[in-house]
């Protein structure tokens, strides 16, 4: 299984590469006035404008820091109506992490209350890094934002 990891505030994450439509580095984000504070902006991909949330925010409640490994990744999330909807995600230290064989997952030891998005975690040495669902982390605000008639 090939996964993206990426660091939101301390902790690190991983999202199936599957779920992952690219990558892009974080330039040229147009800023948008009275929105939530976890939308950093939106990115012109291919000429068609991408809302991009920091999931540094959205998860920790502290920005990303713009390092040169801070990227965007950009990803598409069904609705129960089949609509595709792409968005960017925002984060830190982006690589590509190949484990080979099979990876020993455990399940999430805490579940609160709005994080319907953190999947299963496993371990890497020292590291224990959790699974991001993308179909889950989009919050409901943001999600009525980007469906609602122009």
């Amino acid at each position: 299984m090939l996964l993206l990891t990426f660091k939101a505030g301390d902790n690190e994450y991983a999202l199936e590469t599957t779920q992952v439509l690219r990558i892009v580095p974080c330039a040229g984000l147009r800023s948008r006035p009275d929105t939530p504070a976890y939308i950093t902006g939106i990115l012109n991909l291919q000429g068609k404008p991408v809302v991009v949330v920091d999931l540094g925010m959205l998860i920790n409640h502290a920005p990303c820091t713009r390092l040169l490994s801070t990227r965007i990744i950009i990803a598409e999330y069904s609705r129960d109506d089949k609509k595709h909807i792409k968005f960017g995600m925002m984060a830190e230290n982006v690589s590509a992490f190949m484990k080979n064989g099979s990876l020993d997952f455990i399940e999430n030891a805490l579940k609160t209350p709005g994080t319907n998005y953190l999947g299963k975690m496993f371990r890497d040495g020292d590291r224990l890094i959790q699974l991001i669902k993308v179909e889950e982390i989009v919050p409901a605000e943001l999600d009525n934002m980007l469906t609602a008639p122009a």
